[in-house]
Order: C-alpha cells, then structure tokens, then sequence
C-alpha cells in the first residue's frame, strides 16, 4: 500500500497522513463487508493493507470515545442524514471528508485507488469483490 500511498500523494496533492486514513478506511468499509476468507485473500495481495486496516480500526475507536475533528463530525452527521450509516456513499463520503480529503479531491482519489486495486488483484477477483460493494466499486470503473 505504500505504493499507492506515494502515487495518490504525488499526483493528487493529498498529504500523505490524509491517504493512508482515507485509504485504511475504505478498506476498513471493504472487510466489514466481505467474509473473512474474502477479505484474507485480499491482504495476501495487497501488501501494507492490513496495517491500513488496523490504523483505521483504532482511530474509529478513539474517535468513538469523544472528540474527533469537526470535519468528521459534520460529514458523520451528514452521512447520517442520508441514511448512509457507514456503507454506501454516505460511508465513502464520511470516510474520505474525516481524512481530510476535499470533494475537489474525492473523486480522483476514489479512481485512482480503484484502478490500483484492479491492478493488484486482478480482473476476476476484483469483481468478484465488486459485486459485493456495488456502493463502492460499481458505476465508475468499467476500464
């Protein structure tokens, strides 16, 4: 994941604290959506994502507890609103606008990170996981 950490970094201007929490969110959102078998295989492909995984896990925790920022307060409430909870594009929403990713930024960052995903597992087991997530990897990424 370090890989795609540096490229969204250098090619979308986003600080490199704001990828990796955006990016171990997403795929947080991701494990919480597919079994564990699933999901395993997918961290033997992708090296570093479990890392990601685990840093998104304790910041919700810590974040659970009180305080966070205001930005990801409003884009919870915001989500909540939508009747998103934490899947779906309220869930995307919420977990790109706590990192600190601004909507001028989401979009390239969301395909960017599709396509590295594409590229790492494979067209066959991305769809397979993308059949499950239609909120997160349908519409956009037909290439």
């Amino acid at each position: 994941m370090d890989e795609f950490i540096s490229m969204v970094t250098r090619q979308l201007g986003i600080g490199e604290s704001e990828s990796r929490s955006a990016t171990g969110g997403i795929l947080k959102m991701v494990k919480d959506q597919l079994d564990d078998s699933t999901f395993g295989s997918l961290l033997e492909k992708i090296p570093g994502a479990d890392a990601l995984v685990g840093e998104a896990e304790a910041a919700e925790a810590e974040s659970s507890g009180g305080g966070g920022s205001l930005m990801g307060s409003l884009t919870s409430m915001a989500g909540s609103l939508m009747g998103g909870g934490d899947s779906g594009a309220a869930g995307i929403a919420k977990i790109l606008g706590g990192s600190g990713i601004g909507l001028d930024k989401a979009g390239g960052f969301l395909t960017t990170l599709m396509a590295f995903l594409k590229d790492k597992l494979g067209d066959e087991m991305f769809g397979s996981i993308a059949s499950k997530l239609p909120d997160l990897f349908g519409g956009d990424d037909k290439a």
